[in-house]
């Protein structure tokens, strides 16, 4: 039995100041595939010595800010006192929680040599019960990532479980990066309950014999049992997604993700007041 492809999204390109993404999520029609709420898909080549990505300081409450980075290098600084640079097939992973300050920038070493710059950044939502908790900074290095290789496969599980190996990000959802060399085959079984996704960031991949994804193609699964499975036609890179979906309402504005309008004034009023700390 075999968890059918319900929809194949193509990203679009967006502007977020002069940088071009791709952003499937969310789109016309989808605000979200709880408890994803946003993800967007930069790629481009940094010639050496030229940065042109610097995003300046700005707030967050009420969600986990995920950057995935397949190639290239992130210096991250935040409000809590973490400074870290993360690299390829590295992930930081943030806990929004009542609310931090971070910014970010190529790495110093990487804007010197230059280079591909590739990777994600995913929104995921966290319940109202965690929306106030202390917030939190995870540099998750290669080392830490939980790495499975199978035959021209590599799986790097970041969060959620897979064949009793479990993430270090802490949280349930599953997140996974994975790269493929041509004639690479690989399956997944997720809970029933789950909402699953699989975002190509590029290559080709036949899914279930059936259904097939394309650079930059976003691919929604049905909510039923059943096994997914994927066998790569040229080299590819992917993020697989899973969990189940949040029943609760979700109000967004801007880098705030809460329940009800009056909590997102809430965290306006905070974040002027100081109460998230600074970062100069």
């Amino acid at each position: 039995m075999k968890r059918e492809v319900e929809r194949i999204i193509h990203a679009q390109k967006i502007k977020m100041g002069s940088l071009s993404l791709r952003q499937p999520l969310p789109i016309s029609g989808l605000q979200q595939l709880s408890p994803f709420i946003l993800l967007h898909h930069f790629d481009f080549v940094m010639e050496p010595g030229h940065n042109i990505f610097d995003v300046p300081a700005h707030p967050h409450r009420g969600f986990s800010p995920i950057t995935y980075i397949f190639e290239g290098a992130v210096e991250h600084q935040d409000s809590l006192g973490n400074t870290k640079v993360i690299t390829d097939n590295e992930v930081q992973w943030i806990t929004a929680g009542r609310g931090l300050i971070h910014a970010e920038k190529a790495g110093k070493e990487f804007i010197e040599k230059g280079g591909r710059f590739q990777g994600v950044q995913l929104w995921i939502n966290l319940p109202k019960s965690k929306k106030m908790q202390t917030p939190s900074y995870q540099p998750l290095t290669s080392n830490e990532i939980v790495l499975i290789k199978k035959d021209k496969v590599e799986l790097r599980l970041v969060s959620g479980s897979y064949e009793g190996k479990k993430g270090p990000a802490e949280s349930d959802i599953f997140t996974a990066m994975m790269r493929m060399q041509a004639g690479g085959e690989f399956s997944f079984i997720f809970p029933e309950s789950n909402n699953v996704a699989i975002y190509l960031l590029e290559g080709n991949v036949m899914i279930n014999e059936a259904a097939e994804a394309n650079k930059n193609d976003f691919a929604i699964f049905k909510k039923s049992g059943g096994s997914i499975s994927m066998k790569s036609i040229e080299d590819a890179k992917l993020l697989i997604l899973a969990g189940d979906p949040i029943d609760e309402p979700l109000v967004t504005h801007g880098p705030f993700v809460m329940n009800t309008q009056t909590e997102i004034l809430e965290a306006m009023k905070d974040y002027q007041e100081g109460k998230m700390g600074f970062l100069y």
